[in-house]
C-alpha cells in the first residue's frame, strides 16, 4: 500500500465517522419533549419470559404500580418452555394482584421470543402493544408516556430508552456507557429519518399496522433483531415518519448488566449474529462505518506498538472519536441524569473499539448461546 493510500484510507474512515455520529446527535436534540399524557387507548405489554425466577416479579410489580387505569391495559406473560419457577411467581402474583389484568400464557410447539411475542400477539386485545422483558423494571408513567408519544405523533412504532439500574463497579459502570452508546444512536438515527436500531426491552407498536405487514416482519430464522426487523418491517410499510423515539424521563425502562464478561460476550455475539440479515441500505452503511473506525483505533494501536508514527495516527483518531461520540453521549447522560459517566468516556473508547472489532468478527462465524439454548447467526 502505498505512502498517499496510508494517510487517505484513515482520513475518508474518521470523516464519514464523525459525519455519521454528527447527524445522530442532531437527530437526538430534533426529538420533540414528551406531550400530555393519554390514558384512553387500551394498551396490551408482552413480556416473553424463560427462566427469569429472579427478576419476574420486580418486573410485574412495576407494570402494577402503573399510573394508567387499571382497565385500559392488560399484561400478557409468555412462559418460553422455563425450567425454573418464573411460571409458578406468575402464577402467584396473579393470585395476589386480582385488580391487575394479568394473563399467563404457555409455549406449546414452538419457542423462543419472537415465537412467544407472535402466539401472545394473537391474543391481544389492545389497540396499541408495548413490549418489555422480564429482567426489566418500567417506569410508573411507563405506558402513558409511549402511548402518548405515539398517538400526538400519529407514529405506528415508538422505541423507548432503556438504561441499567445504577450500576455499581467499573465493570458495569463501562457496560452502562457502552448501552447508552447504542440506545442513544437509536433514538438519535430515529430524530434523524433513518432509523438504524431500537431496543424490545422498551417498544411498542399499533396492532392495526403490525397485521398491515407483510411477510415475516420478525424474521424467525434469525436468533435475535425481533425489535429490529419489526421497526424496519415498520418503516418499508409506513416511512420513517411514522417511527417515533419517546425522550420521556417518564418512559425510561431499567434493566440489568451482564454478570460476568463471559455473559456480556455472549450477550453482544447473539446482537451481532443478526446482521447478516440486514437489507436496509443506511443500517449496513452506518455499522460499515462504525466498525471500520473502531477496527481502525484497534490497528493503529497495535501497529503503534512497532512503529512510532502509527502510535500518533492512535492518538489522532482516539482523539477525534472521542469528540465526535461525546455531543451524543453527554445528550443521553444528560437525559439520564447519570453525569457520573462523563468520566469513563476516553478510557472507555478503545476498550469499546477493541471489543466491537472482536465481536463483529466472531459474531458471523460462532454459534450463539442464550438461557441453553443454542443458535447460528443470522
Amino acid at each position: 500500500m502505498t505512502a498517499p493510500a496510508l494517510i487517505l484510507i484513515p482520513l475518508v474512515i474518521t470523516a464519514g465517522y464523525t459525519l455519521l455520529m454528527a447527524l445522530l446527535a442532531r437527530g437526538w436534540s430534533r426529538l420533540g419533549c414528551c406531550p400530555p399524557l393519554q390514558q384512553t387507548a387500551r394498551v396490551t405489554v408482552i413480556i416473553a419470559a424463560r427462566n427469569e425466577e429472579k427478576n419476574i416479579g420486580r418486573c410485574l410489580q412495576s407494570l402494577a404500580d402503573q399510573q394508567y387505569p387499571r382497565n385500559r391495559f392488560e399484561v400478557l406473560v409468555v412462559d418460553d418452555y422455563s425450567t425454573d419457577q418464573t411460571a409458578a411467581i406468575v402464577e402467584d402474583f396473579i393470585k395476589q394482584n386480582p385488580e391487575v389484568d394479568l394473563y399467563l400464557i404457555r409455549q406449546s410447539g414452538r419457542h423462543g421470543k419472537k415465537a412467544a411475542i407472535a402466539l401472545a400477539l394473537e391474543q391481544s386485545r389492545g389497540d396499541y402493544i408495548l413490549t418489555t422483558d422480564a429482567d426489566c423494571e418500567v417506569s410508573p408513567g411507563w405506558i402513558a408516556a409511549m402511548i402518548s408519544v405515539m398517538e400526538s405523533r400519529q407514529a405506528v412504532f415508538v422505541s423507548g430508552p432503556v438504561t441499567f439500574y445504577n450500576p455499581a463497579g467499573i465493570f458495569r459502570q463501562l457496560q452502562d456507557l457502552e448501552f447508552i452508546s447504542l440506545v442513544a444512536s437509536g433514538a438519535g438515527s430515529i430524530g434523524a429519518g433513518f432509523p438504524l436500531m431500537c431496543n424490545g426491552a422498551n417498544m411498542g407498536f399499533s396492532l392495526k399496522a403490525y397485521r398491515s405487514l407483510q411477510g415475516d416482519a420478525l424474521r424467525n430464522q434469525t436468533a435475535s433483531g425481533d425489535d429490529v426487523f419489526l421497526m424496519l418491517s415498520m418503516l418499508d410499510r409506513h416511512g420513517s415518519g411514522k417511527i417515533a423515539f419517546a425522550r420521556c424521563r417518564d418512559a425510561l425502562v431499567f434493566t440489568l448488566p451482564a454478570g460476568t464478561l463471559g455473559d456480556f460476550f455472549n450477550q453482544r455475539l447473539r446482537w451481532t449474529s443478526k446482521s447478516r440479515a440486514y437489507r436496509y441500505p443506511p443500517l449496513i452503511l452506518s455499522a460499515t462505518m462504525v466498525f471500520l473506525m473502531n477496527a481502525l483505533l484497534v490497528f493503529s494501536l497495535i501497529a503503534g506498538l512497532f512503529v512510532a508514527r502509527f502510535m500518533l495516527w492512535f492518538l489522532f483518531i482516539l482523539l477525534v472519536k472521542t469528540l465526535a461520540d461525546l455531543p451524543l453521549l453527554a445528550g443521553f447522560i444528560k437525559f439520564t441524569r447519570k453525569h457520573g459517566l462523563i468520566w469513563l468516556i476516553i478510557p472507555a473508547e478503545p476498550l469499546v473499539a477493541f471489543y466491537t472489532t472482536l465481536v463483529a468478527l466472531a459474531g458471523q462465524i460462532m454459534p450463539v448461546r442464550w438461557k441453553g439454548r443454542r443458535f447460528m447467526g443470522g
